[in-house]
């Protein structure tokens, strides 16, 4: 898992990715990426070029998700309460920045985000979800939904009802990588999934 939680580590990556493809472990993220919220990235996620995260909330990213280029995510957004919109003119007045209470973005497992998109503060995106390109996502997205457009909207489930409980209930994210490739047939046509075959997965 790769966590940026601190200055520190933001400078560090950030100043990696301004020149390079930043690669730890099982985890991919583009060049010209910018990181600038409290992040969070599980094992086999990959990220494109000119990845951005911004705001005052955090991400947290889970595991197996394929991410386009120039995607953007932030996890807070200005609270309109106040007299001013402007940070800078909160910094010097105020000593601080007013957000709203809407924060933070959580990703689930082997989620597709296409190029372009958007994703505002406070939303979830369901584990299997597909995010088009270019989408703006201003609410929740269930698991293993496709949206798409501004603001994007659902445009149908991926699979039956039945067939996602199977996945679900097999949980492949879970699965070490050697567990994962027994079952090779099964990643190409989720429709091969069957009783018998996830009582053997689970054994």
């Amino acid at each position: 898992m790769f966590q940026i939680n601190s200055m520190f580590g933001f400078l560090i990556v950030n100043g990696f990715l301004r020149c390079g493809r930043l690669s730890w472990r099982s985890i991919r993220i583009g060049w010209g990426s910018w990181i600038k919220s409290t992040t969070t990235i599980d094992r086999g996620s990959a990220i494109g070029s000119h990845f951005t995260v911004r705001g005052a909330g955090s991400l947290n990213i889970g595991r197996y998700c394929a991410i386009g280029e120039s995607v953007r995510i932030i996890t807070s957004n200005h609270d309109m309460k106040g007299l001013s919109l402007n940070y800078l003119v909160q910094d010097r007045i105020l000593g601080k920045r007013l957000t709203s209470d809407k924060k933070d973005v959580n990703i689930g497992h082997d989620v597709w985000i296409g190029d372009g998109a958007t994703l505002l503060p406070g939303i979830e995106v369901g584990n299997g979800a597909i995010i088009g390109a270019g989408a703006v996502v201003t609410h929740s997205v269930e698991p293993f939904k496709i949206v798409a457009g501004n603001p994007a909207r659902v445009i149908r489930s991926r699979y039956s009802e039945s067939v996602i409980k199977k996945i679900e209930y097999l949980a492949w994210w879970d699965m070490t990588e050697e567990e994962q490739e027994k079952y090779a047939h099964v990643f190409e046509s989720a429709d091969q999934l069957n009783d018998g075959l996830l009582e053997h997965f689970k054994e």
